[in-house]
């Protein structure tokens, strides 16, 4: 029998039952038990065939009228996979051949309006994905699961950015769902690129599940560490990726935790990758002041970046003398090689000479300032003119002003 034949047959049986011509109950009863087996078929056929949308692949615009028509197809679960919703199949990120990340938005915007998984869950988009319960991913976890498929990695961004528009994925969800460590999986993805540019400070924002440093977990995956290293140097230039020096929950840094004996990679190999092709981030400077421990295998393997200015203009002695005596004392022998021309530049953010930077803060090296003097006093005549000229400067300024007032009045 074809749709048209069983149509024309339903239409017919409404017709006679509703104008009463046909009174026999028993026969109204078995056609209404017919019926009913066969909406509950109809909805097991559309139930099952929402798992199965990365085969047949129907437009979005068939989906949509599917769910509208059936919203109960929205909660079918699947038996085969713990009762995993078609949402969660849609996800698919346990198996890398599901491709429908195209159907998520329709899905759970659908989903929102018939409260699938609850009031809490934006229409299944936080509802934990059965499949495996001790990993207690999310739908919003799985879909920026990064699955190795170039195609598959589009359509989750578009489908990330898609909710993003509609408003039911927002900036806080990177960290409270951790998503910048799953879409680093297996190396990382377009998701994770995209959810880092919008907001860099996840980088550095611990994970909320146990509180370490978010390059504790991706370590042992050699991409997504370089990922994530590439990342935290473009978006956190000024601060030497910041995440470097991220310390963890027993004081050890990331750099110290990168360069422990527990890693097989050659972490200075891979940094100098990442560095060499400008030249022009000054990572010595930030090793010096934050990790003086490493500053020799640093030296030996940056020995470009000592001549580097930071983003404030300041050469790597500047910012050893802007730190501190204490961080000076750390290295001495770039307080040592201080040349006539270093000891007579100021620092291009405090305007300070060398030996008044020495001369300030609870651990002033009184010694070391003298010192600085004694090698080029000048430094002292050259502040003393400063300060004449602006002093002088004030002056003229002065009688201009009064010069120019007597001459209102007398106008």
């Amino acid at each position: 029998m074809d749709i048209s034949t069983f149509v024309n047959n339903l239409d017919f049986i409404k017709d006679i039952y509703f104008r009463e011509e046909w009174k026999d109950k028993e026969c109204r009863d078995t056609i209404l038990a017919a019926i009913e087996e066969a909406n509950k078929k109809i909805l097991d056929a559309f139930g099952e065939s929402m798992h199965r949308l990365h085969e047949h692949k129907p437009s979005i615009e068939a989906v949509e009228k599917v769910v509208k028509k059936f919203p109960s197809t929205l909660s079918y679960g699947n038996k085969e996979f713990n009762d995993r919703l078609p949402i969660h199949t849609a996800v698919g990120c346990f198996d890398t051949d599901y491709e429908a990340t195209e159907y998520v938005p329709v899905l759970i915007k659908e989903g929102l309006k018939h409260q699938v998984g609850g009031e809490e869950t934006r229409g299944g988009l936080l509802m934990e994905d059965p499949y495996d319960p001790d990993d207690n991913w999310n739908t919003l976890q799985g879909l920026c699961y990064h699955t190795n498929h170039d195609s598959d990695s589009a359509s989750r961004l578009a489908a990330v950015k898609e909710l993003r528009k509609m408003g039911l994925l927002v900036k806080k969800d990177i960290v409270e769902h951790d998503l910048l460590y799953k879409s680093l999986d297996n190396g990382g993805c377009d998701v994770f690129d995209y959810l880092v540019e919008w907001d860099p400070d996840a980088l550095i924002h611990p994970r909320l599940g146990n509180q370490e440093p978010l390059l504790h977990s991706v370590v042992y995956s050699e991409d997504g560490m370089i990922k994530l290293l590439e990342a935290g140097f473009k978006y956190h230039p000024d601060k030497g990726g910041e995440f470097l020096f991220v310390e963890d929950s027993n004081g050890a840094s990331n750099l110290d935790f990168l360069l422990s004996d527990n890693y097989e990679y050659d972490i200075l190999g891979i940094l100098h990758d990442i560095l060499l092709p400008t030249k022009d981030y000054p990572i010595l400077h930030h090793i010096f002041t934050k990790a003086p421990q490493h500053k020799e295998v640093f030296a030996n393997k940056f020995p470009w970046a000592g001549h580097l200015r930071d983003h404030n203009g300041r050469s790597l002695h500047q910012v050893l003398l802007a730190a501190g005596p204490e961080v000076m004392n750390e290295n001495k022998i770039l307080f040592a090689m201080l040349t006539d021309n270093q000891i007579r530049e100021k620092d291009p953010v405090t305007t300070l000479y060398p030996f008044a930077a020495m001369a300030v803060g609870e651990y002033a090296d009184l010694e070391k300032c003298f010192y600085l003097l004694r090698r080029h006093p000048s430094v002292m005549d050259n502040r003393s003119r400063a300060n004449s000229d602006t002093s002088r400067s004030r002056a003229n300024s002065a009688v201009r002003r009064r010069k120019k007032k007597r001459k209102v009045s007398k106008t």
